[in-house]
């Protein structure tokens, strides 16, 4: 029976052993896939193409309609080189980062909205006739978390107070879009972040080092 006995508890213990092992493999998976740090910039496509269009048609228009006078001429070519060249600055000139993904949190112009404080998230783009005007990144963060002044114009970021509950709610706008990436993955990426953060924690209490080879 006392062999019987130690068998047994032996087993357990390799299955509680194994059990763990893949416990912490997991977790280190998702702790290595929300490293380092990712900037969001704006990045607009559509809206650019039309002001692009809208100049070429100026441009064509001071050089060819004959009704336009000479003044009105020059008046529409140089609309139409202002509206090409912000078209062009547009969709392919540098961008401020708006906000960046960081192991402790989302940094906003300096300020920091930390994983631990964020309790949900969404992501969803807008847009008018079928073209994308912006793109709205919500924050609802813990309750008793007050975040920092965001540093942004209202436009593009602001703190709001719920009434009923008192927790904070931060909103992020990109114009519109981000840059590199389309809605889908943004919200993947920083569910990424979020769920690597909880990771991390977690292989903490669990005494286990994140994996360091990835």
């Amino acid at each position: 029976m006392t062999d019987i006995a130690t068998s047994l508890e032996q087993e357990f213990a390799e299955v509680s052993h194994g059990e763990r092992e893949a416990a912490i493999a997991e977790l280190r998976r998702y702790e290595a896939a929300g490293r380092g740090t990712v900037d969001i910039k704006p990045h607009a496509i559509l809206l650019p193409a039309l002001f692009l269009l809208a100049g070429g048609i100026f441009i064509y228009g001071a050089f060819t309609s004959a009704a336009m006078s000479r003044l009105g001429a020059i008046g529409a070519f140089a609309v139409g080189v202002l509206l090409v060249a912000g078209s062009w600055w547009a969709m392919f000139g540098p961008r401020g980062t708006r906000f960046s993904l960081t192991e402790r949190g989302i940094v906003v112009k300096g300020a920091l909205l930390p994983w631990a404080c964020i309790d949900d998230y969404g992501v969803v783009e807008n847009s008018y006739n079928g073209f994308s005007t912006h793109t709205s990144v919500t924050l609802l963060l813990a309750e008793g978390f007050t975040p920092p002044a965001l540093g942004l114009m209202y436009p593009f970021g602001a703190n709001s107070r719920h009434r009923k509950s008192g927790q904070y709610e931060t909103r992020l706008t990109l114009h519109a879009g981000a840059r590199g990436m389309n809605c889908e993955k943004l919200a993947a990426r920083i569910g990424d972040f979020m769920a690597a953060a909880h990771a991390r924690d977690q292989l903490g209490r669990m005494q286990a080092t994140p994996d360091t080879h990835h």
